[in-house]
């Protein structure tokens, strides 16, 4: 792959077809061609070979979405869409992937917090009233004191 080469100049497009951007996402109004392309052209000086820094990102992404959070697999799926594609599948050695992902700037990554809104039920005591109060918008005695974990 070259900087001028039709694969590395679909990068950015890649990226948004397989996270399935319709542009109706919350995704959509931070991942765009755009950004896309303004963050490999932050990445100065990078050779363009297996991993630029737009399929980096697009592979680190897809190893977060999966259930295994596995290089390999992440570098497996990538594989199995290379053949699907007629390409020539790129290797599965997670070496030079885990290099590549080490050279993302922390300025490129953004931190994200997923919430899962998990409740926590404890015991109707008095000390556990007054260290976690109901909500201001419940009746008094209406609800055990219960406390939300945000993960």
């Amino acid at each position: 792959m070259t900087k001028c080469s039709p694969e590395f100049l679909s990068l950015a497009d890649d990226c948004l077809r397989q996270f399935a951007q319709t542009g109706n996402d919350a995704l959509s109004s931070i991942l765009t061609p755009q950004h896309l392309n303004a963050f490999q052209a932050s990445h100065s000086g990078f050779r363009a070979r297996d991993f630029p820094p737009t399929k980096t990102l697009t592979l680190f992404m897809r190893q977060v979405a999966s259930n295994t959070k596995s290089c390999r697999h992440a570098l497996i799926d990538e594989a199995r869409d290379q053949v699907v594609r007629g390409n020539k599948p790129s290797s599965t050695e997670t070496s030079a992937y885990t290099k590549a992902r080490q050279r993302l700037t922390e300025v490129s990554k953004r931190r994200i917090l997923i919430t899962d809104g998990s409740t926590l039920l404890m015991p109707d005591t008095e000390k556990n009233h007054n260290e976690y109060p109901q909500p201001s918008t419940q009746k008094k005695g209406l609800v055990s004191p219960s406390l939300e974990f945000l993960f």
